[in-house]
């Protein structure tokens, strides 16, 4: 009876400690049961809507949310209208881990597409719009690099005089002050360095500039060299030093949390493609090869609803309706 107590008493105690404590391990270890359940018994492909709401926005784009979920709304309904059948729901509220988060993240990918349409330039993703981006970047970099020479000497002789114009100061300031004949000629020659310092400055603004520009379109040369696989070499920036990735959108996935990354876009329309594109790896699609579907590799058609192409592939994987 002893024995049997021995190991009745802590059982008991466990049982009684789970129970107290169900809440807060149930919270715990959701994600994982989760994860276990899906994988015991994966969900039926596009069974239910997929609810998605918006994470990370970023105000320099530009664009109010309103906006960016118009343009989701548009991207949704690509995929629902010609399937008949609702594919995402839009949810406001975080109402936990299964929520697809739709984030918009400026950086120097829509800087350098903001930079190049200010110049009026545009970016198509074939051959010639990266032979026409060579033949600026190539004019515009031997022309920077003159003029980087230039500024480079006279910023060096301008270190010079003002060099030797401090230790004249310095001379006259352990004797108690210069003779005024030698002091005008410190003062014109201090005058002379402020205007030169100014004339520097808007140099080096100016050198910035072209910098600027220069390192814009090679993000969108190197993002054309891997989207069209050249075999050139990838281009420099000027001044910077940054891991670049090409990629306008993304969509990441651990099995729990699931997210869309936006980058880049020049307009609605390429905006509403590349939502599309990653809503439909949402999904569960994967990329196919004609060139004018939503899921080609590549954002660089202009229509706005699904190809044959697109169809077949989502009713092979959610079914047919």
């Amino acid at each position: 009876m002893k024995n049997i107590l021995k190991i009745l008493i802590p059982l008991l105690v466990l049982v009684a400690s789970v129970y107290q404590f169900r809440a807060p391990l149930s919270t715990q270890f959701a994600p994982l049961l989760s994860k276990i359940e899906s994988r015991i018994h994966p969900p039926v492909p596009c069974a239910e809507p997929i609810p998605y709401n918006l994470g990370t926005f970023d105000t320099q784009f530009g664009i109010s949310k309103s906006y960016f979920l118009s343009a989701l709304a548009d991207a949704e309904a690509i995929w629902e209208k010609p399937y008949g059948k609702q594919l995402f729901t839009y949810t406001p509220a975080d109402t936990g881990a299964d929520v697809l988060k739709v984030n918009l993240i400026y950086d120097y990918r829509q800087q350098a597409t903001s930079k190049l349409s200010s110049l009026g330039i545009t970016v198509e993703d074939n051959r010639s719009s990266y032979d026409m981006l060579k033949v600026k970047f190539d004019s515009l970099k031997a022309q920077y690099d003159i003029n980087k020479t230039a500024f480079n000497t006279q910023v060096a002789s301008f270190n010079q005089r003002q060099q030797a114009y401090e230790t004249q100061v310095q001379y006259w300031n352990a004797r108690n002050g210069a003779p005024q004949a030698e002091f005008n000629k410190l003062e014109a020659t201090r005058l002379e360095l402020v205007a030169e310092s100014k004339q520097i400055q808007v140099l080096q603004n100016n050198l910035n500039a072209q910098a600027d520009e220069i390192n814009a379109l090679v993000v969108a040369l190197n993002r054309l060299i891997n989207t069209l696989n050249l075999s050139v070499d990838k281009y420099n920036t000027t001044n910077v030093s940054r891991g670049e990735t090409f990629e306008e959108g993304l969509y990441v996935s651990d099995g729990i949390n699931k997210e869309i990354d936006i980058y880049e876009f020049s307009n609605r329309d390429k905006l509403v493609r590349v939502l599309a594109h990653e809503l439909g790896h949402a999904l569960g699609l994967e990329h196919v090869d004609d060139p004018k579907a939503i899921m080609y590799k590549l954002n660089q058609g202009t229509n706005t609803a699904l190809t044959a192409t697109d169809l077949a592939a989502l009713k092979a994987h959610c079914g047919t309706k």
